[in-house]
Order: structure tokens, then sequence, then C-alpha cells
């Protein structure tokens, strides 16, 4: 039989050849971001479809991950690309996700959002798939019963993270196989770097702050707390940042707080660098566009005004969107404006990315902000909480939107799509 081009070769691997030939009935792998950990579970779950189980007529497997949009986005195409034709007992079920085998076997594709989804079968083996994102009590409740008639066996792999509903009890049952405390279980973990080129890396490196390196491509375990911009160093990051009236100014605008919050800055050479803040309590967006031009009225050069996506429903006045008040603006037309809007609600990767900027995992530094920002400064420096307090208006989400406009994440990195410009 010749197998599927989809099974191109893999980069030898001593732990991943160890995962592969483990005894153990249920393994966890934390292992870094494209690092083969998904590619090996659903080779090694194709290749269960041909071996007998002994007392199974026909045995089922599962491949389960925290949505069911989510499994059939990353997973389904996948697998049917890896399962041999001949070894079809008909076309795959795209109805409900499932691949049927003349070995009377059975592969179904689903999600936790819906625990239920996986009950009601007793399973011969199955892939947990992104186990941080795994909602707690799924596998004690759902899965590890289910697996119980023909000892079936599991894999729980996943990506270490600081942010998940999953994390307590991944992080937990890592540790606990890790350190053999666990009943028939083994653990499994390894880097990116083993995996992915010397150059791939480095070129993430500057890409991720350190801490989201060291978890998303080292596989490391980061306590979830303390400030939440942890590239910030206030000798390093506050250094004088002169206006220039013969350069473009970017604005970063948090609307929807109170107060309205602004900031300036400048954008060269993959720097950013941050000159003034306007915080105005109980105002509106037509008073923020002329306070701002009474600071700037000799600025020619142009503007980027950058703000969150729901300020283009939110109002601040009775009868324009924020936006449309900054379009509509004749000076700052005349002056060649352009307004850009982003996503929702992406605090994670709004924060991610002033964190790259503020510090990169390379140690390099592109995000100044002079000593005369005093409250972005402050903020940057004690931020503890992603989501503001009782409506507050932050300087540092305006300055994260502005941030994410000019230098968002590589797609594979982020969580939502970037922003993108209305006029």
């Amino acid at each position: 039989m010749t197998l599927p081009a989809r099974w191109y070769p893999l980069r030898w691997h001593p732990v991943q050849q160890r995962l592969w030939r483990s005894p153990a009935r249920f393994r966890i792998v934390a292992a870094g971001r494209t690092s083969g950990k998904t590619e090996l579970a659903k080779r090694f779950i194709v290749k269960e479809l041909a071996r007998p189980v002994p007392g199974c007529t026909r045995p089922t497997y599962f491949a389960a991950g925290p949505t069911y949009a989510q499994m059939r986005r990353v997973w389904w195409q996948d697998l049917k690309d890896l399962v041999p034709p001949e070894w079809l007992a008909r076309a795959p079920y795209e109805s409900d996700l499932r691949i049927a085998t003349i070995f009377g076997s059975e592969l179904h594709v689903t999600g936790m959002d819906v625990p239920a989804r996986i009950e009601g079968t007793q399973w011969c083996g199955g892939v947990v798939d992104e186990s941080s994102d795994v909602r707690p009590g799924a596998f004690a409740r759902s899965i590890r019963p289910a697996l119980s008639r023909h000892r079936g066996w599991c894999w729980r792999i996943g990506l270490p993270k600081r942010v998940g509903v999953g994390i307590v009890e991944f992080r937990r049952v890592f540790e606990a196989a890790a350190a053999g405390k666990a009943v028939d279980a083994e653990a499994f973990h390894w880097l990116s770097a083993d995996i992915l080129t010397p150059e791939e890396i480095a070129a993430v490196r500057t890409e991720l702050s350190l801490e989201d390196f060291q978890e998303q491509y080292e596989a490391r375990w980061l306590d979830e707390g303390g400030v939440l911009y942890s590239g910030f160093d206030a000798e390093r990051t506050a250094r004088a940042c002169d206006y220039h009236p013969r350069q473009r100014v970017y604005v970063g605008c948090y609307f929807r707080g109170n107060p309205m919050t602004w900031v300036f800055a400048h954008w060269q050479t993959g720097n950013l660098t941050v000159f003034d803040e306007l915080h105005i309590h109980h105002t509106t967006t037509q008073a923020m566009l002329d306070a701002t031009w009474q600071r700037y009225p000799r600025q020619r050069a142009g503007w980027t005004f950058v703000g969150d996506a729901m300020s283009a429903n939110n109002r601040t006045t009775a009868s324009e969107t924020d936006y449309a008040t900054v379009f509509n603006d004749a000076r700052f037309r005349a002056a060649g404006r352009q307004v850009m809007t982003g996503r929702p609600r992406a605090d994670r990767d709004r924060v991610a990315a002033v964190n790259r900027l503020l510090c990169d995992a390379a140690g390099q530094r592109r995000l100044f902000v002079d000593p005369r920002c005093a409250k972005l400064l402050e903020e940057l420096r004690e931020t503890v909480n992603a989501e503001p307090v009782d409506d507050e208006g932050r300087l540092a989400d305006a300055l994260g939107y502005l941030v994410w406009a000019l230098a968002p994440l590589r797609p594979e990195l982020q969580s939502r799509p970037p922003l993108r410009v209305i006029a």
C-alpha cells in the first residue's frame, strides 16, 4: 500500500519518537507552537484505524478540541487526506465529520464546547487538542468514563498558556504525569526550536515579547498575573520623543472610556515614539479634535487616527459616530487624514503587540514614550487587568490600538483579524 502524499516526512525527534511508541494509556503533551504535536496526533489516530481491538467489532475513535468549528477547520481536512482511500468504506460523512473504514473502525471529529457530543459511545481511543482551552472537568466527566469498556487510550495535547479556561487542569495533569504521580500516564515536552529552523526561531523572537516567546515557542508554564505590560522598563522605555511637524502624526484613540484618551506618536523605521497624550473627562470626540488642533495647528504632513471597532457604533455626540466625526472634520481632511478601525475585543492581541514593541524576545526595544506623558507611563508600569474597570478610559488602551495598526502580530499569532482602513 502506498501512503497518501499527505504523509510527508517529518523531522526525527527523540521525544516525539518516544511519544509515538509509548505504552502509556494517557499521554500528556505540552510542546511549542508549530512543533509537530498536532501533526503527530493526527497520524497516530489514523494509524490506529487499521489496528484490531480485542473484543470490539467496531473500534471507534475521536478527535476533540475546544469547539466543533475549530476542529472542523484544523483537523477534518487533514484527517481525510491522511486516510488511504482504499481504507474507506465509503466517502467521509461531511454532515457529522465521521470517517468509516473497511476495517469496521470509525473516526469522529467533535468539539468539547458541548461535552455531551462525546458521551454515549465507548471509545477505543482519542485525542484532546488545545487542552488549555478545554473546559475543566470535561475530561473527567465526559471522556474518561467513555474510555472504560475497551480500556481506551487518550492523548491530551496543547500549548502551556497563561490565559485559557483549562490552563489550571492541563498544567496539573501534565505535572502529575511528569512526576510519575498519575496512573498509566506519561508526560512529553519539547521546544519549537527542536523542529523549526534557526532562521524561523530568530524571526519569531523579533515578533513576540519575551514572555509570549517563552510560552508559545519554549512551551514554558508561566504564572498568570503581575503587570500587564511586562516589556516596560522605566529607564529604557521613557526617553525624549520630540514632535516633528514634517512627519505624519499617528493618533491612538480610546473613545469609549471616561476620560476619553488619545496618544500621539511618530512611526519611523519600525520605531514608535509617543510624544504627547490627551485625556479629558466628560467630553466628546469633537472636543478632542478641537484640543488636538489647538496643540498642533501647523501639522500638515498628515494624520492617522486609529481606534477600536466598537466605537464605530457608539456615540459621544447626538448625531455622529466617533469615526464620522473624525472623518468629517474639514481641518484634518485638508491636512490629509486617514482613519482606521480595529476588532471589537482583542485585548490579548493588543497587549501582546505592545509588549513585543516594548521589548521583543531578542531584546530589541522599538516603543518609546516621552517622560512628559506621565499618565501613560504610569499605566504601562502599573496596569494589571486587560479589561478597563468601571468604564475607565486608559491611555494604554489607546496606545494598544495604535500599535496594532502599525505592527500587528503575524496572522498565525493572532486570535482575531487585524485592523482595517475605513477612510
